[in-house]
């Protein structure tokens, strides 16, 4: 034995170089110390270690397993079992660990090896079925019944589908729960933790208690390193990551040790205790390890997704677009699908029979104009669409100017003989003449500027005039906005103001509608209004011209309006869709594994606009002592372009520009993560973003969950994030971590 710990000091300093971290550092020693030793459990530790860590380094070592798995099956006895050291007769605990060590490598052989390594583990399996007492197994076949066999034993089997419903499981757990630990021939810590990690293999069911223990012990009591190894590898396999468990695997870490680019665990020397230097470094490996598995995610659509296809199959034949799919053509659908084609696959074919069908739709309703004295809608938009492509002479922009202006009914004012001036006709009269280069300060529009903002101080709707006396009717959004885009050039921003709060009043579930609110008289009830997505986007570019934003919430409802069917068979509906859609830059999918992989590379500001100095202070350098990347506190709260980590209260920012395929909502008291709601006040969030040359970490809490947000660094909890999002809640006094499908 002397012999073998020498040479494993040995391979301490000759070891090459691999990698600096503690799984890259552990990997290599074990893949270096295992040749060195002659001991079936110590070879099996480490085989179990390196098949556990195998995705975890960034270099192949499978080469290194396929060495260990072929020294087992070289030195496997006739009889099926393995020795202490090879060559010795077989006996129950290393027959067992080099089954559990066999069964874990077996996924990774090719299907030759595959087949050897199945018979060794069925001969090994024979040994041990042979070897059972009445309640469990001895060291060797025929001597009495004792724990540290059994239990291993155990694991064997429930790594090879046996179950407490097979009567050999039953018995070895009746035995292992009637024996007193202190009577063990291991120590109580590891007796504790091998019975967890067999239960667990059985399937045999183990309660939160159980857990609970593991964690109080690891976290409350002084223990040997090897101990400490096993307890926290059988915590990690029957807890989900939570704080207590990122602190039980910091605890671990820090009792490493580390020599150039290797690292290891390793009882304290005495003369009467081995070190255990590959066993407890194979179990603190296993540990390490296993909260770093998470599931790859599958491919992520792209979630600014245009409806094109939709709106291109929806173009009638004779060219034009009809307000509802297969109704007749419309000037103001098809304005608004030839823009939205121009950001989609705009064909020549489905282009030019739309411009024809506008240029013969123009001509007749000029036509109309002429001959019933007002302004059309469909003159408007028919005239929109051949000034965007240049289809209108000099001299027939000029006749256009002038059928407008000879369709007023007094001057400066459009309106129809009914009902008198109306702002809807009378902004799209402005809206025209502009576009055809007459000026703002042309007379006739500054009549009509001071016509429409005499009559209203917030919102317009049809306008009533008698011999008597004018009133308005109730104002709607449509003819607000048509002629708040009219007067935009017109009329000063001090001037508009009170008609862009009344705007921004009106807004309903996320967009605009029509009306925000309509009577039904018959019922004597009021209804909510069904917001469009037309009358959002216009609103919202409108608004954001003069310093209101509602970018994200508007994005949020058109891609809710888009995949929930609300603008299906409507062009209007689709193609402002598309216009919305098409500003907003693809970004690829983000997961907390991303931002867990730029921890070690990327430069990140940290903004925590609601934290202390010292506590930022104090996150900064716990990050800078964990990852390789560099980590500065942000003097401002603005995200750039770079790495961020943003501890927030949950309003404090949108994070649909950073992640648009997670969905997070706030509702009353609840926040709402993916598929996950939990309430406000007893949540911590943590969600993965993405910026232009970098990545975001949110962290959203409340202010009584400020504790918690900073355990999410201070524990190393930070080391272990992954997936699509992750909860932290407050239950029972403790916190659980909910990981986001």
């Amino acid at each position: 034995m002397r012999k073998v710990l020498a040479a494993i000091m040995i391979v301490l300093m000759l070891i090459p170089a691999v990698g600096a971290g503690k799984i890259d550092g552990s990997v290599t020693f074990l893949s270096g110390a295992s040749q060195s030793t002659m001991e079936t459990r110590e070879v099996s530790l480490a085989l179990m270690a390196l098949v556990s860590a195998r995705d975890d380094v960034n270099w192949d070592i499978i080469p290194d397993i396929d060495a260990l798995v072929d020294e087992l099956l070289d030195n496997q006895n006739q009889d099926g079992g393995w020795g202490y050291y090879f060559n010795e007769p077989s006996n129950v605990l290393d027959t067992a660990y080099a089954v559990i060590a066999l069964t874990k490598a077996y996924p990774l052989m090719d299907v030759w090896k595959a087949r050897d390594v199945e018979r060794a583990i069925d001969s090994g399996i024979d040994y041990l079925l042979s070897a059972k007492e009445k309640n469990g197994w001895g060291y060797i076949p025929g001597t009495p019944v004792s724990c540290y066999p059994t239990v291993v034993a155990l694991w064997a089997l429930g790594e090879n589908g046996y179950t407490y419903n097979s009567r050999t499981v039953r018995d070895a757990v009746r035995y292992l729960e009637s024996v007193n630990a202190s009577s063990c021939e291991i120590s109580n810590y590891e007796f504790l933790a091998l019975r967890v990690v067999a239960y667990h293999s059985t399937g045999y069911p183990l309660g939160n208690d159980v857990a609970d223990q593991l964690k109080d012990i690891l976290l409350k009591e002084r223990m040997e390193v090897k101990e400490r190894a096993m307890l926290t590898y059988a915590l990690v396999l029957v807890s989900p990551l939570d704080l207590d468990v990122a602190r039980a695997l910091k605890m671990l870490e820090n009792e490493g040790r580390s020599s150039d680019d290797i690292f290891y665990w390793m009882n304290t020397p005495s003369l009467m205790s081995q070190t255990e230097i590959i066993a407890s470094t194979a179990f603190a490996l296993m540990a390490l390890a296993h909260p770093l598995k998470v599931t790859i995610p599958g491919e992520v659509t792209n979630p600014y997704t245009m409806p094109c296809r939709e709106l291109k199959y929806m173009q009638n034949l004779d060219g034009g677009w009809g307000l509802v799919l297969n109704e007749p053509s419309n000037e103001k659908a098809t304005y608004y699908a030839l823009l939205g084609l121009e950001k989609c696959y705009p064909t020549n074919e489905s282009i030019s029979k739309a411009l024809e069908w506008a240029r013969n739709a123009f001509e007749r309703d000029a036509l109309w104009v002429q001959e019933n004295g007002r302004m059309s809608v469909g003159y408007y938009y028919a005239l929109e669409t051949l000034l965007r492509y240049n289809l209108l002479s000099e001299e027939e922009k000029a006749n256009a100017v002038e059928l407008i202006r000879n369709a007023q009914l007094d001057y400066g004012l459009w309106g129809n003989t009914v009902l008198g001036p109306q702002p809807y006709e009378t902004a799209l009269a402005v809206k025209a003449l502009l576009d055809l280069g007459v000026p703002a300060n042309d007379p006739l529009i500054q009549a009509a500027k001071e016509w429409l903002l005499s009559i209203s101080n917030g919102g317009w709707g049809t306008h009533v005039t008698t011999p008597h006396f004018s009133y308005m009717l109730k104002p709607d959004v449509l003819t607000t906005i048509t002629v708040l885009e009219a007067l935009e050039n017109v009329a000063t921003p001090e001037e508009l103001e009170p008609h862009l709060q009344w705007l921004m009043d009106q807004r309903i579930n996320g967009g605009w509608a029509y009306w925000k609110a309509y009577y039904v008289w018959q019922e004597n009830r009021e209804y909510p209004g069904t917001p469009s997505v037309e009358l959002t986007v216009r609103a919202t570019d409108l608004l954001l011209r003069y310093g209101y934003n509602y970018t994200s919430e508007t994005l949020d409802f058109v891609m809710n309006a888009r995949d929930s069917g609300l603008i299906r068979n409507k062009p209007i509906e689709t193609a402002n869709a598309v216009l919305y859609l098409c500003r907003f830059q693809y970004i690829p999918p983000v997961s907390l594994n991303d931002v867990r992989a730029a921890l070690d590379s990327d430069i990140f500001e940290v903004i925590a606009p609601g934290m202390d100095n010292e506590s930022v202070a104090e996150i900064v350098n716990r990050l800078s002592d964990t990852f390789s990347g560099g980590f500065i506190a942000a003097n401002g709260t603005g995200i750039g372009e770079g790495s961020y980590i943003v501890l927030s209260n949950f309003s404090g920012y949108s994070i649909r520009a950073y992640n648009p395929y997670l969905s997070f909502h706030i509702d009353g008291d609840n926040v709402t993560v993916g598929n996950v709601t939990v309430p406000l006040n007893k949540s911590v969030v943590l969600i993965p973003g993405k910026t232009p040359e970098g990545v975001v970490l949110f962290v959203f809490y409340e202010p009584e969950n400020e504790g918690i947000a900073k355990e999410v660094f201070t524990t190393g909890f930070i080391k272990y994030i992954g997936g699509s999002a992750m909860v932290l809640v407050v239950e029972n006094g403790r916190i659980k971590v909910i990981a986001v499908g």
